[in-house]
């Protein structure tokens, strides 16, 4: 169900991008129709993730200066099936003097939500629709928009679930446009989202969430084919610089597969730089309580009910933004580099082991292991760790068990309220050589990075 939201931001950009010179005419309007039917062609037979479905039937009037667009039967379909359907867009384009257009639009009978088998599953209807949108002259840009939606239901059809959404405000703020380039900032306000199946059960819920990200330089190309296919090289000189903040609490989730999740509150912000570069930067704060799991893939015993992160990295290799991991592992890569990274913080615990670490290291290609540094780790509940570790990863997880088992026994023991923890005192010098606790711990550290 939560497709449906993906599925519902995308088709009102794809409604409202169309192009055509400033100015309101008979002429002007026929040509926006022609442009628009183009746009909404093109879409229909590239089969991206995303994609208009047919290509309806557009018109297109000039009247008092403006253009009044009414467009039938618009869908946006996902290629697993799942489609939604606006039985009608209307809206209303006003040239601006720059070439730009401000959209006004409006769903007047709400959507309707097919299924991936093909089904329909409900009606979508919105009680309060504010939506207003900017985009560039030639279409292909969304400069500014200011969506506001309350009182959302979903009206099941027969054998389907029920959903609701209190209210969703989306504010898109321009700093500048050049050549398919943005810069600007983006909030998102959501409250009060419900999705039940027909049991009653939720399958998605969240209380509240808050995101607040800007960018500067912005490929609008590169950012539509990355919505549109999902593909992580798009990312490749995406940006020159972005950060993203996030503020959830109150999350639920139920997958078709039994899998339940849970977060109780959720906070921290990332800063990303050096984008459209050879080596980027970040910064990333987050913390987080609550967090509830159960599934397959992930041990008890791993899950970090409450954590706390704090790092930065300095001239980071591209790879490790696109996704692209090197066949000899990232330390060569960031050794090649020349890249820093800087743990201030990390606290990972549950009630059955806790983490706790810091760290600084400097990956050059004139240090014999390609790292230089020094951290501080202590560990509690070990045997739950390895165990956890046995259970998520199984035989690929053999190595990685093995080393811990040999860390284990390096490590000061401490008693404490809530049973003995380790404590580790890491020490990697230029030449190679690895202490740990004092004790040489060259061979297990090569050992451990080996797994990588």
């Amino acid at each position: 169900m939560k497709k449906a939201l993906l599925l519902l931001a995308t088709l009102a950009a794809l409604a409202l991008s169309p192009a055509a010179p400033a100015g309101a005419s008979p002429e002007q309007a026929a040509s926006l129709k022609d442009m628009l039917t183009r746009r909404l062609g093109e879409s229909a037979v590239s089969r991206d993730r995303l994609h208009v479905e047919r290509v309806p039937d557009v018109a297109v009037t000039e009247k008092a200066g403006l253009y009044h667009l009414r467009i039938p039967i618009l869908r946006l379909a996902a290629n697993d099936g799942w489609m939604v359907e606006a039985p009608l867009v209307e809206g209303d384009a006003t040239p601006r003097p720059d070439g730009s257009w401000q959209l006004k639009l409006r769903l007047p009978q709400g959507l309707t939500l097919y299924g991936g088998n093909g089904f329909r599953l409900g009606d979508i209807a919105l009680a309060r629709q504010n939506l207003n949108l900017v985009i560039s002259g030639d279409g292909r840009s969304l400069l500014s928009a200011d969506l506001d939606i309350g009182n959302a239901s979903f009206k099941p059809a027969l054998g389907a679930g029920t959903g609701s959404l209190s209210a969703l405000r989306l504010i898109l703020t321009p700093k500048s446009m050049k050549d398919g380039v943005w810069s600007g900032r983006v909030s998102l306000a959501l409250d009060g989202l419900s999705l039940k199946d027909p049991m009653g059960i939720d399958r998605l819920a969240v209380q509240r969430l808050r995101l607040d990200g800007g960018a500067d330089g912005l490929d609008m190309r590169r950012m539509g084919d990355l919505l549109a296919s999902g593909d992580r090289a798009h990312l490749d000189r995406i940006a020159r610089t972005a950060d993203l903040s996030a503020d959830i609490a109150g999350f639920r989730q139920v997958r078709d597969d039994g899998t339940r999740s849970a977060l109780e509150m959720g906070k921290g912000k990332l800063t990303l730089s050096g984008l459209s570069s050879a080596k980027a930067a970040l910064s990333l704060d987050w913390t987080h309580e609550g967090l509830n799991h159960t599934g397959n893939r992930l041990s008890p015993d791993l899950l970090p009910v409450r954590a706390s992160i704090n790092l930065t990295g300095t001239a980071l290799p591209k790879a490790l933004l696109t996704g692209a991991k090197p066949a000899d592992g990232w330390t060569p890569s960031l050794a090649a580099a020349g890249s820093t990274i800087k743990l201030s913080k990390l606290t990972l615990w549950n009630p059955n082991s806790t983490i706790l670490g810091q760290g600084d290291f400097r990956f050059g290609p004139g240090n014999a292991n390609g790292v230089t540094g020094n951290a501080t780790l202590s560990l509690r509940g070990v045997d739950k760790i390895i165990t956890g570790i046995n259970q998520s990863m199984g035989a690929n997880g053999a190595a990685l068990a093995i080393g811990l088992y040999a860390l284990q026994g390096l490590g000061r023991p401490e008693a404490g309220p809530m049973g003995t923890t380790h404590q580790y005192a890491l020490t990697i010098t230029p030449q190679g050589q690895v202490t740990l606790n004092g004790t040489d711990a060259s061979s297990l550290f090569r050992g451990l990075m080996a797994v990588n």
